[in-house]
């Protein structure tokens, strides 16, 4: 007889490992799922971000060209007919202009060049 309560006792907690396996095996699973998940936010995050730097790095390539273009407008105006009101302004359009030259520069030196 303890030949079988040892079979029953053996049956029974062999039922138990495979019974804890597979509720390991559930949360490993489940744990594989969430991180998957998690893997294709970050990538479509990616993606939506590398489009956004896409985005605003031809932007200030615009804006660099637009102020690149009035500091050469600005450059060609003849000074010697003007007024020193008229100097003054140009002046002031010359220094607003070179300003925003220089922080589009340092915006761009921040954010590093994104490779198609």
């Amino acid at each position: 007889m303890p030949i079988i309560v040892r079979h029953e006792h053996n049956h029974h907690h062999h039922r138990h490992h495979i019974e804890a396996r597979c509720e390991v095996m559930r949360r490993l699973d489940a744990l594989d799922n969430k991180i998957d998940l998690v893997m294709e936010t970050i990538m479509a995050t990616l993606e939506e971000l590398n489009a956004a730097l896409t985005t605003i790095s031809s932007e200030v390539d615009k804006v660099s060209a637009d102020t690149d273009n009035l500091l050469a407008k600005l450059a060609a105006i003849p000074t010697g007919g003007l007024t020193p009101e008229q100097q003054a302004a140009i002046d002031s359009a010359v220094v607003s202009a070179t300003a925003i030259a220089d922080r589009l520069k340092a915006i761009d030196d921040k954010v590093p060049d994104v490779t198609p």
